[in-house]
């Protein structure tokens, strides 16, 4: 297996153990030794932390991201990050160099064989090993080639309020005073509303985070953590502009990478089962605008989306607009979890096959096909202005008819 399914069959991984767990509420427990510091200074450390870490216009690190519990045994994801956070444009300008730690008691130098980049338009992914290399379009989904970097980003230096969810946390529990390399951290167990909890190592120094380990469990309720480590952090480096873009090497082509199918193509065709067991064709419902949602049970950014489809379901009930969610992935009940939350549009099942057709690489992936059959909108994600940003869409193509 070369370097990069190795990495990406990972983070896939880690982002089901960490999606599972956070679908409910979890039990906690204070480790014990820990120090309770007073109310009114429990947070003071998080505050400076989002001071500090807004404030900050560039960085350069170096990283290690392993985990624990049922990921012990998985080498550990190292590497080099660099970044600029562009504030007006609200982008961020990321350069990664990523390599496998399969021997950690081996002091041999890694391999970063695996370069992603991201500019102001378009993001790249290279492979030095298999000789592969993609180029896409941000517009298109081409951030999604960065996938690979998701758990060495550490994303609050690159955030506006990035601590927010801390300091508004359920508790904040000082355990220790740590050093993370050569910087002396103090470490806070943080518990959110919600029940999930992380661990906190921030800088004694210039309060800036140095390591976080998220805390989850596996869907046998066994403990686990995915761990990402800063060291080597530069706060004020000379990052140019041709850091972000990168050329496919002399004798390589580049592939041109889409996250989804482009606006304008010939949607898949597909027939699948709803629930009630009857057959559903996207042939059979030309002449309608189709909206499709492929999700999952377990899928905690699935379930923010689904009100918001319910609510279309019930805007567009007499007009010609189908909305369907479709299953994939699925290890639990998927008609049941409809029912329990009163969700009333089209569930069609096992829809795995049309998932690879439809180019879904994470869930929730919305697609909006038109009257003839043919791709009007895509997103991967869920977001704020989901809902109106689809019955935008949707509009224009029922006045349009």
């Amino acid at each position: 297996m070369s370097l990069w399914k190795m990495i990406a069959l990972l983070v896939l991984l880690m982002s089901l153990l960490l999606t599972v767990s956070s679908c409910g509420e979890t039990e906690t427990e204070q480790p014990s030794g820990a120090q309770d510091v007073d109310a009114a200074l429990e947070n003071q450390d998080f505050i400076l932390a989002d001071s500090a870490s807004e404030a900050l216009e560039a960085c350069s690190y170096t990283f290690r991201v392993y985990g624990t519990g049922v990921y012990a045994d998985s080498p550990a994801m190292v590497g080099n990050i660099s970044g600029r956070y562009l504030v007006e444009e609200g982008e961020m300008l990321l350069f990664a160099e990523i390599g496998l730690d399969t021997t950690p008691d081996i002091e041999d130098e890694i391999e970063l064989s695996l370069t992603l980049a991201s500019g102001a338009d378009s993001a790249y992914f290279h492979d030095k090993l298999d000789g592969v290399f993609r180029k896409g379009s941000l517009e298109e989904g081409g951030g999604d080639l960065l996938r690979h970097a998701n758990y060495a980003i550490m994303y609050e230096y690159f955030l506006s309020d990035p601590f927010t969810d801390e300091i508004a946390s359920q508790s904040v529990v000082f355990e220790s005073e740590d050093s993370i390399g050569s910087e002396a951290c103090n470490t806070y167990l943080v518990t959110y509303s919600g029940g999930q909890q992380a661990k906190w190592s921030l800088s004694i120094a210039d309060h800036l985070p140095r390591r976080v380990e998220r805390m989850t469990s596996g869907q046998d309720g066994s403990p686990a953590s995915i761990v990402l480590e800063v060291y080597n952090l530069e706060t004020a480096p000379d990052l140019p502009d041709s850091m972000f873009i990168l050329v496919p090497p002399a004798g390589i082509d580049a592939e041109i990478y889409s996250a989804f199918l482009l606006t304008g193509t010939q949607a898949p065709e597909w027939n699948l089962s709803d629930s009630d067991g009857n057959m559903v064709s996207l042939e059979a419902l030309r002449g309608n605008v189709v909206v499709i949602d492929f999700w999952a049970t377990w899928c905690a950014p699935c379930k923010v989306v689904m009100p918001e489809i319910q609510s279309l379901h019930e805007k567009y009930a007499d007009q010609p607009v189908m909305i369907y969610g479709v299953n994939v992935w699925e290890s639990g009940d998927a008609a049941a979890f409809m029912l329990e939350n009163a969700y009333t549009y089209g569930l069609l099942l096992e829809g795995d096959a049309v998932a690879f057709d439809y180019k879904v690489s994470g869930i929730p992936t919305l697609y909006v096909i038109d009257q003839e059959g043919n791709i009007a909108f895509a997103q991967v994600g869920s977001s704020s202005d989901l809902g109106l940003t689809l019955t935008e869409v949707i509009d224009s193509l029922v006045e349009a008819e």
